[in-house]
């Protein structure tokens, strides 16, 4: 028998965080103030105690392991397509749910038929905000990624223009994309546009997401006054800095063959490569230079 709909499923996915699971899991339960929820933990193949804390803490909460790892679209997708909910929120298990939050994003959902998806201002846990819900990346975006331009000049017009940096993010507004840490998305909208793409290990999927909410007309909101605190980097903390190194501009890359096309792809891969090999070049520099002056001194 089939389960009935609830008002929101949320998906988390685990990977060894047991403890900010926990917490996390915790604020849902505290804060549901009168709507219906399924709750849906899908654990990455964690080594550490999660099975058990959820076993012990959480019987009642719908857990789905994953005998090996697989990526942040392909777990949370187990859940959506679990999920009964006539709304389904991906969420991170570094935040913590704030009061009224996911009251407020469905009640904001309910009265606006032409939103797809919304997401919450996430804030760190000194209360300060984090700068989420960008606009979709242009090719020029992308040529000053793959250069490093944004982080040597961060006040620049192309990465300002993406960030909205004008706007405080203290008032509600349509937006191009929020954040894959809290999305939610209606299931009417997700039955048209279909789940994350699994193709993206991690990183760019929910701007994915958006963009193909976006082409069928609906429209994606930030939703100022839910709130929820949000950790960051709590999953990938522990992991090697290298290897998200190259997840990310893997996705970020496919995202623009997706969506640019081939010609798109190779000229931001040679670029980003360029940028790589200047950069190595430079390193060996530097070594070298080191190893000069040490035997300078001996």
């Amino acid at each position: 028998m089939a389960a009935p709909p609830v008002d929101l499923t949320v998906s988390l996915v685990n990977t060894n965080n047991g403890a900010m699971l926990e917490r996390c899991l915790r604020s849902i339960e505290q804060n549901a103030n009168g709507i219906t929820l399924q709750v849906i933990v899908v654990d990455n193949a964690s080594t550490d105690d999660s099975r058990a804390m959820l076993a012990r803490e959480f019987p009642h909460i719908v857990v789905l392991e994953n005998s090996e790892r697989l990526g942040f679209g392909a777990s949370h997708n187990r859940a959506l397509a679990r999920g009964t909910g006539r709304y389904l929120i991906i969420l991170n298990d570094d935040t913590e749910i704030l009061p009224h939050c996911l009251e407020m994003l469905v009640a904001f959902m309910d009265a606006h038929a032409d939103a797809g998806a919304c997401g919450p201002r996430l804030i760190n846990p000194d209360g300060s905000l984090q700068r989420t819900a960008n606009r979709f990346p242009t090719l020029l975006f992308g040529v000053f990624e793959a250069l490093s331009l944004n982080r040597l000049l961060p006040n620049n017009p192309v990465l300002r223009e993406n960030l909205y940096a004008e706007w405080d993010r203290n008032t509600t507004r349509a937006v191009d994309a929020v954040s894959g840490a809290a999305l939610l998305i209606r299931r009417e909208a997700m039955a048209q546009i279909g789940l994350l793409d699994e193709k993206f290990f991690i990183y760019s999927e929910e701007v994915d997401w958006c963009y193909r909410l976006h082409r069928r007309g609906w429209k994606i909101y930030y939703v100022a006054d839910a709130q929820t605190i949000h950790y960051g980097g709590q999953s990938t903390a522990t992991r090697a800095p290298k290897k998200f190194h190259d997840i990310y501009w893997n996705s970020f890359l496919y995202y623009y063959q997706k969506h640019f096309g081939q010609f798109a792809y190779l000229l931001l891969k040679a670029l980003y490569q360029l940028r790589m090999f200047v950069r190595s070049l430079a390193a060996r520099s530097k070594i070298k230079n080191r190893k000069s002056k040490i035997e300078n001194q001996v």
